[in-house]
């Protein structure tokens, strides 16, 4: 039976072991070593993640106690007997480590508000937490977080019990399992008993930070979102430094940012029924500016200026006010108008030469409209007077 050091020192992060056995199956590598500090997993707690010889380790299975590793690549030089050296990845597992912990004290936490845990997911953005209950009030979370941060800041020791089923009545377990017959206990010292077979830090202090980001009702339940400990940490440097962001855009500090954000929203609503008002003006203007600039019935230009909706408009109005025949292009966009089918049938013109022109599009008779695959309007120009002149 692999002897287990994770239990034994969870702050173990390197280790020489030696090679029971080694397996291949569909081109897998899978060793079994006489000790080792890769935790395979369990209790919501994600397997380890780190290298055997340099060669990383992909996969972790516990079998009838032994524990089995997968490894990247096959090893010709490994063979029973031989050492090799195990490197856990100590930034993955002493955030499982702090998760693991700090989800315990807030399920106690949430317990003392009659929100029982009936489920956890431990993941590597954060932790999930349904409780049976309705989804409580914001200023509920914060007292709940205010409790979690005081049993964290007491720096209770975190406690191991190897204990038979008779023992266990001993504990007040939270959540007592069904049936066994022995049992590991992780007590949060005279705070919480619960059985579990994951990695823990050997003090609340460890935990750090507890940040309740999200809740939402799934089930019947209430399913909370949280940051723990390392992740709980990097939200608040986020925020940091989207604070120092928002507070050199918006010129003022982050206590006035809902003024700020409040004045400007309304200045965008003014300043957008102000371009309404004089976006038809503007149509019209440019409309009879090119219709009176134009040397023939033609009118083919790019839109530098405006959206996309203008050059639409501009050449409508061209064909319609005007008896102009208009093509119009905003950045890849193009327009096509005719004020009759006998002065430019439209779709008639697309058919023919949108192989030539490398244009793509479509619509009814005496508005087109679609894709330029090339800027070539040049061409498309000297391609329009010849269909006019037919």
């Amino acid at each position: 039976m692999t002897n287990k050091i994770y239990y034994q020192n969870p702050y173990t992060q390197k280790l020489l072991a030696k090679i029971i056995e080694q397996r291949e199956k569909n081109n897998e590598r899978w060793l079994l070593l006489d000790q080792t500090v890769f935790y395979p997993g369990g209790g919501g707690q994600p397997p380890d993640r780190g290298t055997i010889d340099g060669k990383r380790v992909l996969d972790i299975r516990e079998k009838d106690g032994n524990i089995w590793h997968r490894v990247e690549a096959p090893e010709n030089s490994w063979e029973p007997g031989s050492v090799v050296e195990l490197k856990l990845n100590w930034r993955h597992r002493y955030y499982q480590m702090q998760q693991h912990t700090g989800q315990h004290l807030l399920s106690a936490v949430l317990d003392k508000f009659d929100l029982p845990t009936v489920s956890v997911h431990l993941g590597d953005e954060h932790t999930l937490i349904e409780v049976d209950g309705p989804v409580p009030e914001t200023a509920r979370f914060k007292e709940i977080e205010t409790e979690a941060q005081k049993i964290i800041a007491r720096s209770l020791p975190v406690k191991i019990h190897l204990v038979t089923k008779e023992d266990a009545e001993k504990y007040s377990l939270r959540r007592p399992p069904k049936d066994f017959t022995n049992l590991r206990i992780v007590e949060i010292d005279k705070f919480d008993y619960s059985a579990c077979g994951g990695i823990h830090v050997s003090s609340t202090a460890e935990v750090g930070l507890v940040k309740i980001i999200g809740c939402e009702k799934i089930r019947g339940h209430a399913r909370v979102k949280v940051l723990l400990g390392q992740r709980a940490f990097h939200y608040f440097d986020e925020l940091h430094q989207v604070n120092l962001l928002l507070k050199e855009k918006l010129n003022t500090d982050h206590t006035q940012f809902n003024d700020r954000i409040t004045l400007l929203r309304e200045e965008i609503s003014y300043l957008k029924k102000l371009k309404k008002f004089y976006h038809q003006y503007y149509v019209v203007y440019k409309s009879k500016q090119l219709a009176e600039e134009a040397v023939e019935n033609l009118v083919v230009l790019r839109l530098e200026e405006g959206e996309q909706s203008d050059a639409g408009e501009i050449a409508k109005k061209l064909s319609k006010d005007f008896g102009k025949v208009a093509f119009i292009q905003f950045d890849r966009r193009f327009f096509l108008t005719s004020p009759s089918e006998e002065r430019l049938n439209t779709i008639k013109f697309l058919r023919e030469h949108a192989e030539t022109l490398e244009i793509k599009g479509g619509g009814p008779q005496g508005f087109c409209q679609g894709i330029m695959n090339r800027n070539n309007l040049q061409q498309i120009h000297e391609t329009l007077k010849i269909s006019l002149n037919r």
